[in-house]
């Protein structure tokens, strides 16, 4: 474990493991981050998780309730954290690019049901 921070002050654990679901590399659950032990050297992804967690707090938890009913909150609060990502290395050094982020978005382990170019609208309304 290791205890990063939002807004400076508030402390976030992030727990390496890789009891999560197939195809994730990282998942923030409140205020709590999890994150491959694979990617522990990966920033981009602390950075990623870190997003939800500060909206998290910024919505004083609501974040949670408000993803149930909006499938447009859902898409913006994800290209937000990719758009984050994108400023951050992996732990090769390499970069995040908008055609990966988009890709991403638009996959379907979200089911948002995006193409390419919505994604990365999505994500450049978000950077």
């Amino acid at each position: 474990m290791k205890i990063r921070s939002v807004f400076r002050v508030i402390p976030v654990p992030v727990f390496y493991t890789d009891r999560m679901p197939a195809g994730v590399g990282g998942q923030a659950r409140f205020m709590l981050v999890f994150i491959r032990p694979k990617y522990k050297e990966d920033e981009g992804i602390h950075q990623h998780e870190l997003a939800h967690v500060e909206l998290f707090w910024a919505t004083l938890g609501l974040k949670t309730f408000i993803q149930l009913f909006s499938k447009k909150f859902r898409i913006w609060n994800e290209a937000r954290a990719y758009a984050r990502q994108m400023d951050f290395p992996d732990a090769f050094g390499h970069y995040l690019t908008w055609a990966e982020a988009a890709a991403r978005l638009a996959g379907p382990h979200y089911g948002f049901g995006l193409t390419l170019e919505q994604a990365k609208r999505a994500i450049f309304d978000a950077y």
